[in-house]
């Protein structure tokens, strides 16, 4: 005759396989991480009106476009978190760039400038200025605070945004971010 110990023993045992069985299907089932980035398509939709040649729309005259979305530039892993300008931001100063990164797509240029900052709401890029003086472009970043009562914690973030300068003539260019340690950045336009 069966003990009550020996008859649970194969239920237990029946129960467990199940569940396991159970588990192993439900993981296969499940959709595999992606590792790499969806693609990326350019968005000219972060709008900042700068005097100099800034925003989405740019400035005609010069050809110079402003802050684009960072999707046309792979972060990559462990690098600057990327972002878009916010306008209207508190008590807006100027801040340099500690890096400028350019890459030159026919005659479309995109930097991306990198900088240190703090979290938001307590620091947030506001708007980038670019000026043009002949062949030389200056940006300038533009940070404020979204919320002068906050309190956020004082830890440094790198942040970088990329910014479009649009199609420009053929020739050689020097691009810089004054009064900060970012080497300027020549590119030669064909």
């Amino acid at each position: 005759m069966k003990t009550p110990t020996s008859l649970h023993r194969p239920l237990a045992l029946a129960a467990l396989a199940a569940v396991l069985t159970i588990g192993a299907c439900a993981g296969a089932a499940a959709p595999a991480a992606s590792s790499s980035p969806p693609p990326a398509s350019p968005s000219p939709s972060a709008p900042t009106d700068l005097p100099g040649g800034g925003g989405s729309s740019g400035d005609p005259g010069t050809g110079i476009g402003g802050p684009v979305d960072p999707g046309p530039v792979d972060p990559g892993t462990d690098q600057a978190k990327l972002v878009i300008p916010k306008p209207g931001q508190l008590n807006p100063r100027p801040l340099p760039a500690a890096t400028l990164e350019a890459t030159v797509d026919g005659r479309r240029v995109l930097v991306k400038a990198t900088w240190w900052s703090g979290v938001e709401p307590c620091n947030v890029l506001d708007s980038v200025k670019v000026e043009r003086s002949g062949t030389d472009i200056a940006i300038t970043l533009i940070e404020g605070t979204g919320d002068q009562n906050a309190i956020c914690i004082e830890i440094a973030i790198q942040k970088a945004t990329i910014v479009d300068l649009g199609e420009l003539e053929p020739g050689t260019y020097t691009i810089s971010s004054p009064g900060g340690d970012a080497t300027p950045v020549i590119v030669t336009v064909g």
